[in-house]
């Protein structure tokens, strides 16, 4: 599909893709949050917990915000609100209770990575018609989906394990998700959803 049936499908419609491409900002947020979070978790052990927290309860309420918003004609809401709640439900339970057990810490993260990591593969899938390089979405479902099983796999692991994946992931994570933005904002450009 040429860049202007594209762009004249994604005005014309009022897609998903129009809709992402005013809010890039949002994925240049989420990456630069992961980054933050995966150095901390590298550099200072004992707050990476708290920050991690954080980052489930700000990705959740940002995911549930977009969930109740406008959405693209024939697009669910559901799966913006179901990873929003899990977010919202896993960042709460780990900022309010951070000396919690280390199986309930892994589960509750390995099962939100896992969650999130589809519907970010369905998402790019959805898009895969309106724009070009959704492979950078679905990579990072990917590597969610592969940290969520690692997890699971151990879940008696010690913390420095998990801190240790779960930098790892929010790095690499973050850096493909700021990559996404500038992406996705080149798009809006394009088609006029961005200024």
């Amino acid at each position: 599909m040429s860049q202007r049936s594209v762009a004249g499908a994604a005005l014309a419609a009022g897609s998903l893709a129009f809709e992402m491409a005013k809010k890039w900002w949002v994925l240049l947020l989420r990456g630069i949050l992961l980054l933050v979070i995966g150095i901390l978790s590298f550099t200072n052990p004992l707050v990476w917990i708290t920050f991690a927290g954080a980052y489930m309860l700000i990705d959740g309420i940002g995911l549930l915000w977009a969930g109740f918003g406008p959405q693209p004609t024939g697009q669910s809401r559901w799966p913006l609100l179901l990873v929003g709640i899990l977010g919202i439900i896993a960042g709460l339970i780990v900022l309010l209770n951070p000396v919690i057990g280390g199986l309930s810490l892994v589960w509750v993260i390995g099962a939100w990575a896992i969650i999130t990591g589809i519907l970010e593969i369905v998402s790019a899938i959805a898009l895969r018609q309106e724009i070009d390089n959704e492979w950078w979405l679905i990579l990072t479902g990917i590597l969610a989906i592969i940290f969520g099983i690692l997890v699971f796999q151990n879940p008696l692991a010690g913390a420095f394990a998990i801190q240790t994946i779960f930098g790892a992931f929010a790095v690499v994570a973050g850096i493909f998700s700021i990559a996404l933005a500038f992406r996705v904002r080149s798009f809006g450009k394009q088609i006029g959803a961005v200024s």
